[in-house]
């Protein structure tokens, strides 16, 4: 008889661990190789397992690690309410939400949304930079989701959130590459 419970009970949490509110943070980039001094833009996308609308707000902190590079300002997309931020050393931070706080509908949500972007330029060294999300400095969770169902929608917590980085290659640009085989070529004919 204890087995029957022990095994209704296991069977219990599988079905609570698999309705979590999951949310994900994923890093985009508009390109994946560049040259030194190449601009590129790294987007934050925010994304959850709530069906309807559901992500409320954010604060993500975006940072690089690898090669040489400098960041701009994050630009914000035009339907975050009290967007915040700042370049940082070695990426950027933003914090917003959606505008619609009163309920009982939260209409539009900030899921499928690029909440944030900022520009990167390449540095002139070979590499791989390597950028990741994590939560931001500001007192609130990286995401949370809004509650509905009453006068106020409430800001709520995930039971986890997902970060997925992404990474860009710098290499020289391909004139500089045709140089360094032309001084190849010299020297090899001088060494004749």
């Amino acid at each position: 008889m204890k087995s029957a419970i022990a095994i209704a009970a296991v069977a219990g949490l599988a079905t609570v661990a698999s309705a979590q509110n999951v949310g994900t943070v994923t890093l985009t980039s508009s390109a994946t190789s560049v040259a030194f001094g190449d601009v590129f833009t790294i987007g934050v996308v925010l994304s959850d397992n709530i069906s309807g609308n559901s992500v409320f707000a954010f604060d993500v902190e975006v940072s690089g690690a690898g090669v040489a590079f400098t960041t701009g300002a994050p630009t914000f997309d035009g339907g975050i309410f009290g967007a915040a931020g700042a370049s940082t050393a070695n990426g950027a931070t933003g914090l917003g939400g959606s505008s619609d706080i009163l309920g009982p509908v939260l209409d539009p949500s900030l899921d499928g949304v690029t909440v944030y972007t900022f520009q990167v330029t390449a540095g002139a060294v070979a590499g791989v930079i390597d950028f990741s999300a994590a939560d931001g400095a500001g007192p609130n969770a990286a995401m949370q989701w809004g509650a509905e169902g009453g006068i106020v929608i409430l800001p709520s917590d995930y039971d986890s959130i997902e970060f997925s980085g992404v990474s860009v290659t710098v290499t020289p640009a391909p004139s500089g590459m045709a140089l360094l085989g032309l001084g190849g070529l010299v020297a090899a004919r001088r060494r004749r």
